[in-house]
């Protein structure tokens, strides 16, 4: 209200408080502002059913969008890390290469009933895998691979171990599980201490090599060998199917892939063998290669359809590289290491007689 100076009227409200200009109504401040304060406590003290199930739904979208980015930049090192094992494995195979006439290691070949097979993983306490009672077995491709620690070029056996799987390096100790000179063992303990497939050097193909002679194409090392599905799917399936047929180091998306050239690739199908031919516009397939993780073939042949690079092949222990060209890498995730087999019998030693025993032997003549 206005008075008749024209200045607003001051009202006064016996509630104990100063006079405040005002031209509402008087009203009791201690109520409206208890009120005030009673309403913010309340509102502060908690949060509504609604307010939680909107933070909690916000939190699980921020999850499933950074779950996934944090796990895809894990694998994308541990992937690096595995690319780093195998070049260290290919410096190991320059260095055994360079000493042994440009060849790769091999153990004992049985060339006349065994020419096509492969073993894996056979007496690795055997004192040497080229004598001949030895507890390795003839055609041991795991075995072949260690004479890369026998011979003291690779000194920690932690670069046979993916980083993407759950597999542990083999502590080269001897079967009571002391440690002992690794020169002493013939191969790795177990399938648990190998992560990575060897290409297979048994074959009796004709023109058929174990050195750096071969084509640049030809894969010498990958991520371990899935076994029999590896051959259940062509080169043109869906990637869903493709995945299965992959290694299961990474999950199905692919392998590292060490060539006898040298370079490491990691590629998303196994036809990334001989013949592979990648655009290098769009960086796609353009004509599928050799089936890393099969045979051609069940047998070396010379059937042009058999020998197609990009054909499903076989995966079998009694079957090898069809030729020069094909990648076999093994073992396989399935293989485990064959029954102890008996011991070999010493060969009885043959007495020679002298000449003084034998005509001691001689019955005296009667007189």
């Amino acid at each position: 209200m206005i008075n008749n100076t024209g200045q607003p009227r001051i009202l006064s409200c016996d509630t104990g408080f100063q006079p405040v200009r005002s031209v509402l109504p008087c009203q009791s401040p201690r109520r409206n502002q208890h009120g005030l304060k009673a309403r913010v406590a309340v509102r502060g003290s908690a949060f509504t059913l609604m307010e939680t199930l909107v933070l909690l739904g916000i939190f699980a979208i921020l999850l499933s969008i950074f779950v996934p980015y944090l796990l895809s930049i894990r694998e994308s090192n541990r992937r690096i890390a595995c690319e780093g094992n195998l070049n260290k494995i290919r410096d190991a195979f320059r260095m055994y290469a360079r000493d042994n006439n440009n060849s790769f290691p091999r153990v004992v070949y049985d060339s006349a009933s065994k020419p096509n097979t492969y073993t894996a993983f056979s007496g690795p306490d055997a004192a040497d895998p080229f004598a001949p009672d030895s507890a390795v077995r003839p055609n041991d491709v795991t075995a072949s691979l260690w004479l890369l620690v026998r011979g003291g070029i690779v000194t920690d056996t932690r670069i046979f171990i993916c980083p993407s799987t759950n597999d542990r390096r083999d502590p080269a100790g001897n079967a009571a599980g002391e440690l002992s000179d690794p020169a002493k063992r013939s191969n790795f303990r177990g399938p648990a201490n190998l992560s990575y497939s060897y290409a297979s050097p048994f074959s009796s193909a004709p023109g058929f090599r174990t050195d750096d002679t071969k084509p640049s194409g030809f894969v010498l090392m990958a991520d371990k060998n899935p076994g029999e599905a590896a051959s259940q799917y062509p080169a043109d399936a869906p990637a869903t199917e493709l995945a299965l047929a992959n290694s299961p180091n990474h999950g199905g998306a692919g392998q590292n892939v060490l060539y006898v050239d040298g370079h490491v690739a990691f590629q998303r199908t196994p036809y990334c063998g001989v013949g592979l031919v990648i655009d290098k516009d769009s960086r796609l397939v353009k004509t599928p290669g050799d089936n890393i993780y099969s045979a051609r073939a069940a047998s070396p042949t010379t059937l042009t359809a058999a020998l197609l690079t990009f054909s499903r092949g076989v995966v079998r222990h009694d079957v090898g590289p069809v030729g020069n060209d094909d990648s076999y890498v093994v073992p396989t995730a399935a293989d485990v290491p064959p029954p102890p087999q008996p011991p070999i019998p010493a060969r009885p030693a043959i007495s020679r007689p002298t000449a003084t025993t034998a005509s001691a032997s001689v019955p005296a003549s009667a007189p």
